[in-house]
């Protein structure tokens, strides 16, 4: 993507999830932006999203290292235009997320009603009839749908920011594993998997 172009994406199956996912790693989802509209079956959130798509390759590879702030910037802090010039930037844009054909959506270590709390998105992942966004710390929204029907809109422009998401290349393989343990389908019960700390939107 080229600064000022807005990603517009349609996914319709498991490997337009996968790239989803990757667009969408590192995403800050704020819960007073998150809603499940049970009447029209579909779950809606808004997120700041770090925009890797416009990232050169050596950046992207880069990204699997220790973090790299510059000194004295606090993490996710945005750049003044002043200082665009004198220091390298990254970008972030506001970015829709919304999920239809969605018959029920369950929770883990996530408290709905807490309007004021940020998750970090980590991945989005699907196998059949179930969609999962995984969040740093465990937390997790699983949709139980009946096909995958996603669309993913940038709603704004995107803004300088100085601070890239990096990730610890054994952080990434732990939470790799953790992710596809919990995606391998279906166990004996779906609520093995969503056991103590588990709740509808309506209970939450």
């Amino acid at each position: 993507m080229t600064e000022g172009k807005r990603l517009k994406i349609r996914a319709r199956d498991a490997e337009d999830i996968r790239t989803l996912s990757g667009l969408l790693q590192d995403s800050l989802a704020p819960l007073c932006d998150v809603a499940y509209l049970r009447e029209e079956k579909r779950f809606v959130l808004v997120v700041n999203r770090f925009c890797w798509e416009m990232l050169p390759q050596e950046l992207r590879e880069r990204a699997l290292s220790a973090p790299d702030t510059p000194a004295g910037q606090a993490e996710q802090d945005d750049v003044s235009f002043e200082d665009v010039e004198d220091l390298p930037t990254f970008h972030r844009v506001n970015t829709g997320l919304c999920f239809d054909k969605v018959k029920s959506v369950q929770t883990k270590g996530v408290d709905l009603k807490n309007k004021d709390e940020i998750l970090n998105l980590l991945t989005v992942a699907a196998i059949p009839g179930y969609i999962t966004l995984h969040f740093s710390g465990g937390a997790a929204i699983r949709l139980v749908v009946s096909q995958i029907r996603c669309h993913m809109d940038d709603i704004s422009e995107p803004w300088p920011t100085l601070y890239q998401p990096r990730h610890g290349v054994d952080d990434e393989a732990k939470e790799q594993n953790t992710n596809a343990e919990a995606d391998t389908g279906p166990k004996t019960g779906h609520e093995q998997e969503h056991s103590e700390g588990t709740r509808s939107p309506e209970e939450a």
